[in-house]
């Protein structure tokens, strides 16, 4: 169960969307804000139903599997990272082992020595005892990406990841995905910056009102004319592979 498709996947924000993210693909779910992205991202979890069409992990039917089975194949980082919960970091990212543990099981010392490399990894090695609710944005964004990696799913589905960083750790938190995606693992990533996509994508999906106008490879798909439309603003190819918008059609 290496690929995720969204076969005809439908529900009461998107409709009729239809792409598959295979091992080795980075695609960014592009779209201006209330298109539906992260409910797309919500239906490719199993958290929203389908009202129509299907969510395929491989060839089974994402309906079909347990939330502990889903787990094992999805990882999730999501828009808003709770600050609230009072675990720390460390214990933040040991969650990621849950799916692979028995119903009473506790993650090992190994278990324990592999999230200090992940918080390392991502910076925060110095914060693996702090308090989620006495970090930054920033922080709690890179260690939930921390967690996904512990869990060890195929499969990413990142609800804008480079929300509350700053431009090293925008580029860190991409390179990191890029990473994992060159070894073979498939992930979906919500992003606003178009430039962004364009650098570290292979792939990309353009979500407007809920219904996707367009979806393949990043030279394909993000072009000035369908990035007009996507956002209803006159973008302009700046060279380089770059774009830019200039004014309101």
């Amino acid at each position: 169960m290496s690929a995720l498709r969204f076969d005809g996947a439908s529900s009461a924000v998107v409709h009729d969307v239809s792409f598959t993210v295979a091992p080795g693909q980075l695609w960014a779910l592009l779209g201006p804000n209330g298109a539906g992205k992260s409910t797309l991202l919500k239906v490719g979890l199993g958290v929203l139903p389908c009202s129509s069409g299907r969510v395929l992990l491989g060839d089974v039917d994402t309906k079909t599997l347990s939330r502990r089975e889903l787990a094992r194949h999805l990882a999730w980082v999501p828009q808003s990272p709770a600050e609230d919960t009072g675990f720390t970091a460390l214990e933040l990212v040991l969650m990621g082992r849950a799916p692979h543990l028995g119903t009473l099981g506790l993650p090992s010392k190994g278990d324990a020595d592999h999230a200090l490399k992940l918080l390392a990894e991502v910076g925060l090695e110095a914060l693996a005892s702090r308090r989620l609710d006495e970090m930054s944005g920033g922080e709690r964004r890179l260690c939930y990406l921390a967690r996904a990696k512990l869990q060890g799913a195929r499969l990413l589905l990142f609800d804008e990841p480079t929300a509350f960083l700053d431009v090293k750790n925008q580029v860190e938190c991409l390179k990191s995905l890029q990473v994992m995606t060159q070894a073979g693992v498939g992930a979906l990533v919500v992003l606003h910056d178009v430039n962004l996509a364009v650098q570290w994508a292979t792939h990309a999906a353009l979500l407007k009102q809920g219904r996707l106008l367009a979806a393949g490879p990043v030279g394909e798909v993000l072009k000035a004319e369908a990035l007009s439309t996507l956002y209803g603003v006159n973008v302009v190819d700046a060279g380089a592979g770059l774009f830019t918008a200039r004014s309101a059609t």
